[in-house]
């Protein structure tokens, strides 16, 4: 079996003359992480469908969640160095990528930009150092792609809000310690956001269960549960002070859609090193089958 296990640090278009140093030092770190700690372990979580939670307090030491907000003990790293974090990250596995992305992308993302000052003043610090973990909930089980038409509702109950519905593939939402969940205000139609997080007890609010999806193809070590709401209570202060239509969620799906892009780069890559390692292993006709023009053109092809 080819070693996969350390980067070849391909850089066919010679991208690296393009970074910063700075953007090449948080590539590097994370880079490092992968090769040193998630690819050694991730094929018998994946496997057996687990998450692997030892990776967390290691993910949190790089210090590289909350990506390029600014302040709130966020690193604010440039757009392109988050877009490096996804693709050594993806490199690694794309499934601890996925729980990244939701955690640092989706969820701090959604309070960066929808939140209040106090807010964001609350919430980022802990989910910064990752002591919080995030979750979002946008998408439901007749509407995935539609997701505009989603039918969560928000009932406004005396100085709170009243949450029913069920919501469908939300990385981490069985562990996360804060969920964002998009409901649709039963008196404007609009749909807003709110925050549900954990008491000091480390439960949830009553009326908020989940339901592992078991039997995925892929990303088998990310868990992306069902969400079911019945009446859950909501304190008027968790309602996501600048989330009060469907144009305020697609401004969090705007900034964060392109880590799918680099999440592909990152696999591409990975795919790339793994079929060149083995080809330069793989002995036939008393060679390595890299030295085979066929074999040749189908890596080439792959870089292009």
């Amino acid at each position: 079996m080819a070693d996969v296990t350390r980067s070849l640090g391909t850089d066919y278009y010679l991208l690296d003359d393009l970074f910063t140093d700075e953007e090449r030092g948080v590539r590097d770190k994370v880079r490092a992480f992968a090769d040193a700690e998630v690819i050694p372990i991730i094929n018998e979580y994946w496997e057996k469908a687990e998450f692997p939670f030892e990776l967390v307090p290691k993910v949190a030491e790089l210090n590289i969640a909350g990506g390029s907000i600014q302040g709130y003990g966020c690193p604010g790293m440039s757009h392109v160095a988050a877009g490096l974090v996804a693709i050594e990250m993806s490199r690694g596995d794309g499934s601890l990528n996925t729980f990244f992305g939701v955690h640092s992308g989706l969820a701090m993302g959604t309070i960066d930009i929808c939140g209040s000052e106090e807010q964001k003043e609350r919430w980022l610090p802990a989910m910064a150092r990752m002591e919080k973990i995030g979750a979002w909930g946008l998408t439901e089980p007749d509407h995935g792609s539609d997701s505009v038409m989603l039918e969560t509702t928000a009932r406004r109950d005396g100085d709170g809000w009243v949450l029913n519905g069920k919501k469908r593939w939300i990385g981490n939402a069985s562990f996360a310690d804060i969920v964002i969940i998009w409901a649709r205000d039963v008196e404007d139609g609009q749909v807003k956001g709110f925050v549900l997080e954990k008491d000091e007890n480390g439960d949830h609010h009553p009326g908020y269960t989940t339901e592992l999806i078991k039997g995925k193809m892929g990303k088998r070590a990310v868990w992306q549960p069902d969400i079911y709401l019945e009446d859950v209570y909501v304190p008027a202060a968790n309602k996501l002070e600048g989330a009060n239509s469907f144009k305020d969620t697609n401004k969090v799906l705007t900034a964060t859609r392109g880590g799918v892009a680099w999440e592909a780069i990152g696999h591409a890559i990975a795919s790339y090193e793994a079929a060149l390692q083995y080809a330069k292993e793989r002995v036939q006709f008393g060679k390595p089958i890299a030295s085979f023009q066929l074999i040749q053109n189908k890596l080439a092809n792959m870089l292009s």
